[in-house]
């Protein structure tokens, strides 16, 4: 259960998919107004595409790493709350996030639906699976 009391440390963000810079929607935007980016990062896990937006479950394996970026929210409290809803088919749960050689302890939206072994990412970066041949963008 997400506790209703954040405090500063809460304050840090991990994200993946369509709320990471390369992307121009709503959110994304809303996210770059609230928040300041604090440098690329990693998480530990496996990513999917899910269609429109990847998802993320736990790694199997040490080596599985997710890419994302990670933001500091100005207003966590506020944030979250418009975030819980805009990705209303994730959990929110606190995760260790590494950037360089620093971890950190930042909310993540896990997919909370079942993910098919054929629509893993294997580069665990959503950005170069778009970019690549044949790709969505």
């Amino acid at each position: 259960m997400i506790s209703a009391r954040l405090i500063e440390r809460d304050s840090l963000l991990f994200v993946y998919g369509t709320l990471r810079p390369f992307f121009d929607n709503p959110m994304a935007r809303r996210l770059r107004r609230e928040g300041r980016r604090i440098g690329v990062a990693s998480l530990a896990g496996r990513l999917y595409d899910l269609g429109r937006y990847p998802g993320i479950s736990r790694p199997r394996r040490r080596e599985e790493w997710v890419t994302g970026e990670l933001y500091r929210l100005r207003r966590p409290r506020h944030t979250l709350r418009v975030l819980d809803r805009y990705e209303a088919r994730f959990a929110r749960e606190l995760a260790r996030v590494r950037l360089g050689r620093r971890e950190y302890r930042a909310w993540v939206y896990r997919f909370r639906g079942p993910v098919r072994a054929l629509d893993r990412i294997a580069s665990g970066d959503y950005e170069s699976h778009l970019r690549r041949p044949g790709g969505d963008t």
